[in-house]
């Protein structure tokens, strides 16, 4: 493989991962912690859209445990948009992956 070649597929794999990150900025995550009594809802660029709770929580009187779930579901949510975001650019890097820290 010449050097003309890698670079024609490194400027290529550059356009790709533009494109998903682009795409992935505007996608909506929703998850849920404590089965249910708190939910947040962040977008791909990590941001915090909404988080809501259960009747069942907001009438309850242990504001200790509301916010570790909160805590617990905004990191949750975060998770798992990184993972999802991984999942899609190594679709894209594929053999070219091992460059730790790319993303």
């Amino acid at each position: 493989m010449n050097i003309q070649n890698l670079m024609q597929q490194a400027q290529k794999m550059q356009k790709k991962i533009a494109v998903i990150e682009a795409e992935f900025k505007n996608e909506v995550f929703k998850v849920e912690a404590g089965g249910g009594a708190v939910a947040v809802t962040i977008n791909g660029d990590m941001k915090v859209l909404d988080i809501s709770f259960s009747e069942d929580l907001v009438k309850g009187d242990d504001v200790e445990m509301m916010q570790d779930l909160v805590i617990a579901a905004v990191n949750q949510s975060i998770d798992e948009v990184k993972k999802e975001k991984e999942a899609r650019m190594s679709k894209v890097v594929g053999k070219m992956g091992g460059m730790p820290g790319l993303f």
